[in-house]
């Protein structure tokens, strides 16, 4: 299962992957985007992006959106789109954007406390200037770290209000006055549940932080 993953990661992140497609695949299939082979005259495109957790030792192929089906006698088959049971909306960029920078310190925090409350509790009072269930349950780390409970305890307030000091400083040091502007711009960006599947809302807002800083979101 892990090298099927790992696999499918490569053919995601190396043009043309590991496996030749066909011309009239690649045609429908650009950057950020990969394809499954249903048979020889059908694949399925999808958008993603590989990311890495602190509990995976390996990048997590993450499905952004379901594109459509290609075939060779009518190309690209766009899907159909039906919304059925309820759709749920977190924020995402914020968190991503911290996830990334701070990989490290959540990796040693992590095996500092046994899980990541003091961690989501830095990363929260930085994005938000406060922690709380309800702002944990409505970002993306309440996926990502999902079954926690918040406030954190109080013995570990300070030290989680020291930490987010510290970022605050790393984040200032890598954006300079960009910083407010970067935090501002990410924060646009969500995860939308729609019909079971997970899809990341609109970046064009936040573009210029991916190509400048090379964070993706």
């Amino acid at each position: 299962m892990v090298r099927v993953i790992i696999n499918c990661i490569i053919l995601y992140i190396i043009p043309g992957g590991m496996m030749p497609y066909p011309d009239w695949v690649l045609t429908h299939k650009k950057p950020g985007m990969y394809v499954q082979k249903k048979d020889d005259h059908t694949y399925r495109i999808y958008r993603g992006h590989s990311e890495r957790r602190p509990d995976k030792p390996y990048p997590v192929l993450v499905t952004d959106e379901y594109i459509g089906t290609i075939t060779k006698e009518k190309g690209l088959i766009p899907a159909k789109v039906t919304i059925k049971g309820e759709v749920l909306v977190k924020r995402f960029g914020g968190f991503r954007l911290m996830s990334h920078v701070f990989r490290e310190l959540a990796r040693t925090l992590l095996k500092q406390y046994a899980d990541q409350r003091v961690f989501l509790t830095s990363c929260m009072l930085v994005l938000y200037g406060r922690s709380s269930q309800a702002l944990y349950a409505a970002d993306w780390m309440s996926e990502a770290y999902g079954g926690l409970e918040f406030p954190l305890e109080q013995q570990y307030v300070g030290e989680a209000e020291r930490i987010a000091t510290g970022m605050h400083s790393s984040l200032a040091s890598r954006f300079g006055d960009e910083t407010a502007q970067v935090l501002e711009s990410v924060a646009a960006v969500y995860r939308v549940r729609v019909n079971g599947v997970w899809v990341t809302s609109a970046t064009a807002g936040s573009d210029w932080v991916v190509q400048k800083y090379g964070i993706q979101l």
